[in-house]
């Protein structure tokens, strides 16, 4: 069995350009059918333990990919940034980003602060490898952040399997 995931569209939103800010977000075909996602992410603002800055992820599927997403169980509750970090992160989007970014990349647990700079994503592809068995579909990632800024990445895709 293989597992596909074809980025579709990405949308991005930040209340706070000057604190938090994305450029240049777009998904774009990296061969024939094989599409990736890139982009830069430019933080303002050092990241401390303890500060008010929180990351929650939540998760749609649609058959259709129109309309009717609906919310899955598959979510990831507000919490501080290191908590998603060592958490999240660590587990199931590290893999798909370590060798298409400037994201940090750690073993064991995340070392603070995250430091203000420019994060680059470059044609980066979703690893189904550590994601849970899931029905084909269309999918959408919302990736929300709250604290300096109020933020939003949301990835939307199409989930096939072969057998």
């Amino acid at each position: 069995m293989e597992r596909n995931f074809d980025m579709k569209s990405i949308t991005v939103h930040t209340s706070r350009p000057d604190l938090i800010s994305f450029s240049d977000w777009k998904v774009e075909r990296v061969s024939r059918g094989v599409f990736a996602f890139s982009g830069i992410y430019t933080l303002n603002v050092t990241v401390n333990a303890g500060d008010s800055n929180q990351i929650e992820v939540l998760t749609y599927r649609s058959d259709n990919g129109v309309r009717d997403f609906r919310l899955l169980p598959f979510i990831v509750e507000r919490q501080h940034v290191y908590d998603y970090m060592n958490g999240f992160y660590k587990f199931y989007v590290m893999n798909s980003i370590k060798s298409c970014s400037t994201m940090p990349v750690f073993k064991g647990r995340f070392k603070p602060p995250m430091e203000k700079r420019s994060y680059v994503l470059d044609k980066c592809q979703v690893n189904l490898d550590d994601f849970p068995q899931v029905p084909d579909g269309f999918y959408r990632a919302a990736i929300l952040g709250y604290g300096d800024a109020v933020w939003a990445v949301n990835f939307t895709g199409q989930l096939s399997v072969m057998w």
